[in-house]
């Protein structure tokens, strides 16, 4: 199933390319509904079949996940080692650090940069080299700790698509890993959406397109199945290190190296697409 988050903070199922139905009075927020799912799934059902379906061309969607308790981002994910476009692996120098050395390198993103479908990505002032980088973004369903690798995706609810933006010339450029999240952590720099796709419509979470269009051309093409460490060993290892919260946020890396991103500018558009899970549409703005 398929569920998005309203600007007014109620939950939807998307039940077809054009459809949803109200699941209001079924469930509160959309961590209230992650966290119950299992249970609530047949009056979930009910609810869809017996509701009148809303357009949702007209729909005001929000991020699916407005305020997570965290955002944790995979940093150097993918396998890379190539400059072609459609490489699976991503384009950039093969990595050199192992996979336990890239856990190690996750960092946080903070709740409020979260902004959903349709929004602007804002370029801060002062920080004029904005980069967004396209990855898939895994959805928490349950309170969980010290998940072994092969018990981690029963605790995911869902899937959705997210852009670690990245403010890359920020500050001095002496302490790149120092100010990563400084330079990842502006407001809007976490867009999120269009909904959540629940787990069992995606079974292998690895086998999955990824492409960023930016106004109207393509700049990232790759799959998930690139990534060094996967959706299962990012889930436990995050598990080992706190309590991961319904609703938490985990982006799981992005394919291309900076070499081979796209620099934006006040006007842009872009389009992020992720296979089984939708296209996440935004734009790009000026602080003010």
């Amino acid at each position: 199933m398929r569920f998005a988050t309203l600007r007014d903070g109620s939950v939807a199922a998307v039940t077809s390319a054009d459809r949803m139905a109200s699941l209001e009075g079924v469930c509160g927020s959309m961590i209230d509904l992650a966290a119950s799912f299992g249970a609530r799934r047949e009056a979930i059902e009910r609810t869809v079949s017996e509701s009148t379906p809303m357009d949702l061309k007209d729909a005001q969607l929000a991020a699916p996940v407005p305020a997570p308790s965290k955002i944790w981002a995979a940093a150097g994910n993918y396998h890379r080692g190539s400059a072609n476009l459609n490489s699976s692996g991503g384009r950039g120098e093969a990595r050199e650090r192992s996979p336990d050395e890239l856990l190690e390198h996750i960092f946080l993103k903070p709740p409020s940069a979260v902004v959903g479908p349709g929004e602007d990505i804002v370029i801060p002032r002062d920080a004029e080299t904005i980069f967004p980088e396209l990855e898939l973004c895994v959805v928490i369903g349950r309170e969980c700790r010290g998940l072994a690798e092969d018990e981690a995706l029963d605790a995911v609810f869902g899937y959705s698509v997210i852009l670690d933006v990245t403010a890359r010339g920020y500050g001095s450029g002496k302490n790149l890993m120092g100010t990563r999240c400084v330079r990842k952590g502006f407001d809007t720099f976490a867009p999120v959406g269009p909904w959540i796709v629940t787990r069992d419509e995606i079974p292998d979470p690895q086998g999955l397109e990824m492409r960023l269009w930016v106004n109207g051309e393509l700049r990232q093409s790759a799959s998930t199945g690139g990534m060094i460490n996967g959706v299962a060993r990012l889930v436990s290892y995050l598990s080992q290190v706190g309590t991961l919260k319904p609703g938490d946020l985990i982006a799981s890396g992005n394919p291309d190296s900076p070499e081979f991103q796209q620099q934006l500018a006040a006007g842009d558009e872009l389009v992020a697409e992720i296979e089984g899970i939708g296209q996440l549409r935004l734009g790009v703005a000026r602080a003010g």
